[in-house]
């Protein structure tokens, strides 16, 4: 007796104590025990919810393109930069058409910057849905089917959830 009355006053209170999201800088996310989270880890937590999963995995969809883009812009001009440093110091003359790598890898660093603040919109919106879902739990379940079962032993009814 003392089981059952003890399952049913804390199984209640178990199934409802979910973490809280919280979002930091660079997409990082971490529960309510301050522990960060895999993005394995938030994808499972989202999985129910299209929605969530939809907006974080745009998110780092437009982290990991923006990442490229700036360092790929960044790296383009300072590969350029050694290079027209090297040729000078050898040939001492420095070509004009040698500009053409800073315009690229300018262009890929000024484009990258829009992507990069549009990231973190995605998963802070995405973070900020899961918490509401977890502060407002349903609380219903739904029926699939009723089924009215007959057999020598008697009669009845099959409900599956």
């Amino acid at each position: 007796m003392k089981k059952i009355i003890f399952i049913v006053i804390f199984f209640p209170i178990i199934c409802f104590s979910q973490d809280q999201l919280t979002y930091k800088s660079g997409g990082r996310i971490y529960n309510s025990d301050n522990q960060k989270l895999t993005g394995d880890d938030v994808r499972s937590m989202m999985e129910k919810n299209s929605e969530e999963l939809k907006l974080y995995n745009a998110g780092k969809s437009k982290q990991t393109v923006g990442n490229i883009m700036l360092y790929g812009g960044i790296a383009t001009v300072a590969i350029n930069h050694y290079s027209i440093i090297q040729n000078a110091n050898n040939k001492g003359a420095i070509n004009s058409d040698r500009n053409i790598p800073y315009i690229i890898g300018a262009g890929l660093i000024i484009t990258s910057i829009p992507i990069k603040i549009g990231f973190s919109k995605k998963i802070k919106k995405a973070v900020t849905l899961i918490n509401e879902g977890l502060k407002n739990p349903k609380t219903s379940f739904n029926v699939e089917s009723t089924n009215f079962i007959s057999n020598s032993n008697g009669v009845g009814f099959s409900i599956t959830f």
